[in-house]
C-alpha cells in the first residue's frame, strides 16, 4: 500500500504511519481546522476493489458507532470516497496490552484490573448484540490514564448480520485466541469472546498461550483436541482454583462455559489472589502439589519489615482474631512505624459527599435503585438526592448501609457493581472540583515523591469529608505506600469473612488514574476492618515493578 505520509485526505493531514496489516494501515493524522490529532485507519487500495471488504470495513465503522463505553475505542468519522475508504478514531499513546505482556507475566491484581475493564467493554458490546470475534492483546489499547480499551472490531458481527460479510475462508480470527467452534468455521456467539477472555487470562498470568504449535494448523488442532494445560503448574504463585475456573472458560463445548462476561467476572472476583499457604482449604476436586518450606528470615530483619514485605492475607482466608497479641495486625505495625492511631468521634459527614454517592448509585443500579434504597433504609432518596452542600449533617452510617444493600441485592455480582459505584462517584467528585486537591496533576508516573503528594492531598480531602482526622498514610519503602482509613465509612457495622471494601479500592484506583499514575501503581486491600471487626482498613498502593 502506498504510504500516505505527508498527504492530505479530506480534512486530515497525514503525519506518520503507525502500523498496519493485510487489510488496513493506521496513520497519525491531524484534523483541520480543529488541530486534533487522530488515528486514521485506511483500507488497502487493493481491497477497496473488493466490494465485500469495503462492506466489512463500513460494518466496522457502524459497529463502533453503536457502542459508547469508556472501555471501547470510539469512532470519530467514516468516509467512503473515490478510490479510498477510511475511518478516524482517538489517538491512544499508551500502547497495547501486547506491549505490556512482552515484558513478562502480570501479577494477579494487575491482570484482574485489565480483565475487568476488558470484560466491562465486552459486556457492553454483547448487550448491543455485537460479538467481537478477534479479542487478543494487540486489540486492547492502553489509554494514558491506564484504562484498557477494546479496539479493532473489524471481525465483529451483530445479530442478524449476513455471514458472508465477515466469513472469508474457513476461519476468521487469530490462532491461539479463537474458540474451538471458531477454528472449525462454525457459527459463533458471545461465548467465543468469553473463550478468548480465558485465553487472555491464561496468557497474562503465565506468559504463554494455553495452546501452542509450530504453525497455524498445529495451534488449531491443539485448540480443538488437546486438554487444557494447568496455569498453576506454569506459575507456582497462582492458586489451584484458577485452573478450575479456566477449565470452564476454555471448555471445548460452548455450553459448558460461563454464558455471559458478567458471569465470568463474578467467578473471577471469588478467586484468591495467589496460592494458599499450607493447611488452607482447597477447592473441591483440586489436588495441590506440595509447597516448599519458606526459608527463615534473616536475623537482622525486624518483625515490622517481615510483615510489610510478606503478602497480605488471602481473599477468602478466615478472619484473624481481633484480640491477638502476636503483633501481626497491619494497623499495629503502622503504629510501630509512627502512624498515630485515630478513632472517629463525629457522627456526620458532608452532605455533598453523600449526595454525590447516592446520585451515582442511582445511575449505576438503574431500575434496581428503589430496591437498593429500600434495603438500605433510605427510601427518602428513591427519587431525589440528599442536600448538596458542605454541611456536616448526613449520618455516617448511611454509606455502610448502602454498601451492605449492594451486597444483599447483587449477591455474587456485588463486587463489580460496588467497584463501578466507587469509580464513577470518584470521577464525578473530581470533576466537580469540590475536593480541594487542585487540578489533575500531570506527573511522571512511578515517582515516589509525586505519589506521596497525591496520597497526602487525598487523605486531607477525606479528612474534610469526615470533619476530623481519620486518614493516615506512610511510605513503607520505595515500592509501596500504605493508606489507613480509621472507622471506614463503608465498613461501619459490617462483619465479613473476606475483604469487602471494594468501593475504597476503586476510589483509590480512580485517584491514581486522575493523576496519571495508574500504569505504574496498583491498589490492594491489606487489612479489612470488616474482617477484623475494628472497621479500620489498610490499603497498599504498590509499584508494578515489585
Amino acid at each position: 500500500m502506498k504510504d500516505l505520509t505527508g498527504t492530505r485526505v479530506g480534512s486530515y493531514e497525514i503525519v506518520e504511519r503507525l502500523g498496519g496489516g493485510g487489510m488496513a494501515v493506521v496513520y497519525r493524522a491531524v484534523q483541520q481546522p480543529l488541530g486534533r490529532e487522530v488515528a486514521l485507519k485506511a483500507l488497502s487500495p487493493e481491497l477497496f476493489q473488493d466490494d465485500g471488504f469495503v462492506k466489512r470495513f463500513e460494518a466496522e465503522a457502524k459497529t463502533l458507532a453503536k457502542l459508547d463505553h469508556p472501555n471501547i475505542l470510539p469512532i470519530y468519522d467514516f468516509e467512503l470516497t473515490e478510490g479510498m475508504a477510511y475511518l478516524t478514531m482517538p489517538l491512544i499513546r499508551g500502547g497495547t496490552l501486547r506491549d505490556i505482556l512482552n515484558r513478562g507475566p502480570l501479577d494477579t491484581l494487575t491482570a484482574w484490573r485489565y480483565l475487568r475493564e476488558i470484560g466491562d467493554g465486552l459486556q457492553h458490546a454483547h448487550d448491543a448484540g455485537i460479538v467481537h470475534r478477534d479479542l487478543k492483546p494487540t486489540n486492547v489499547l492502553i489509554h494514558s490514564d491506564g484504562r484498557a480499551m477494546l479496539a479493532d472490531f473489524g471481525l465483529a458481527r451483530g445479530a442478524g448480520q449476513p455471514t458472508h460479510l465477515t466469513t472469508i475462508g474457513l476461519a476468521i480470527g487469530t490462532p491461539g485466541y479463537m474458540a474451538p467452534e471458531q477454528v472449525m468455521g462454525h457459527e459463533v456467539d458471545r461465548r467465543a469472546d468469553i473463550y478468548a477472555m480465558g485465553v487472555l487470562t491464561f496468557e497474562m498470568l503465565t506468559g504463554r498461550l494455553p495452546f501452542i504449535g509450530a504453525n497455524r494448523m498445529e495451534v488449531a488442532y491443539a485448540t480443538v483436541n488437546a486438554p487444557i494445560p494447568s496455569a498453576a503448574k506454569l506459575n507456582a504463585l497462582l492458586p489451584d482454583e484458577l485452573d478450575v475456573l479456566l477449565a470452564k472458560v476454555l471448555a471445548k463445548d460452548p455450553a459448558q462455559r460461563p454464558q455471559s462476561v458478567k458471569e465470568l467476572l463474578a467467578l473471577m472476583a471469588r478467586l484468591p489472589q495467589r496460592r494458599a499457604v499450607a493447611g488452607a482449604p482447597v477447592a473441591a476436586g483440586v489436588t495441590r502439589p506440595p509447597l516448599q518450606q519458606a526459608p527463615n528470615p534473616q536475623p537482622a530483619e525486624t518483625a515490622a519489615m517481615r510483615l510489610i514485605s510478606a503478602p497480605p492475607p488471602l481473599h477468602g482466608s478466615p478472619p484473624p482474631s481481633t484480640g491477638s497479641s502476636s503483633g501481626s495486625s497491619a494497623i499495629r505495625t503502622l503504629q510501630m512505624m509512627g502512624v498515630k492511631p485515630a478513632r472517629a468521634r463525629g457522627r456526620f459527614i458532608l452532605n455533598s459527599h453523600v449526595a454525590n454517592l447516592i446520585h451515582v448509585a442511582r445511575d449505576v443500579t438503574g431500575v434496581r435503585w428503589p430496591e437498593i434504597a429500600y434495603t438500605a433504609g433510605l427510601a427518602q432518596y428513591v427519587d431525589q438526592d440528599p442536600p448538596n452542600d458542605e454541611q456536616l449533617a448526613t449520618p455516617v452510617e448511611y454509606l455502610g448501609r448502602l454498601n451492605e444493600a449492594f451486597e444483599t441485592i447483587y449477591g455474587p455480582e456485588a463486587e463489580d457493581q460496588l467497584r463501578a459505584w466507587g469509580r464513577r462517584a470518584t470521577e464525578r467528585w473530581l470533576a466537580e472540583g469540590r475536593h480541594g486537591m487542585g487540578g489533575p496533576r500531570r506527573l511522571v508516573p512511578g515517582r515516589q515523591r509525586k505519589l506521596a503528594g497525591i496520597v497526602k492531598s487525598f487523605s486531607e480531602a477525606m479528612d474534610n469529608v469526615r470533619g476530623e482526622h481519620t486518614h493516615a498514610w506512610l511510605q513503607v519503602d520505595e515500592f509501596q505506600f500504605w493508606l489507613v482509613n480509621f472507622s471506614n465509612m463503608f465498613a461501619l457495622g459490617r462483619i465479613k469473612a473476606v475483604k469487602s471494601c471494594h468501593v475504597w479500592v476503586a476510589t483509590i484506583e480512580a485517584i491514581l488514574r486522575w493523576a496519571g499514575l495508574a500504569n505504574d501503581w496498583y491498589v490492594e486491600e491489606v487489612e479489612c476492618g470488616c474482617v477484623t471487626g475494628t472497621f479500620d482498613c489498610v490499603f497498599a498502593i504498590r509499584s508494578v515493578e515489585t
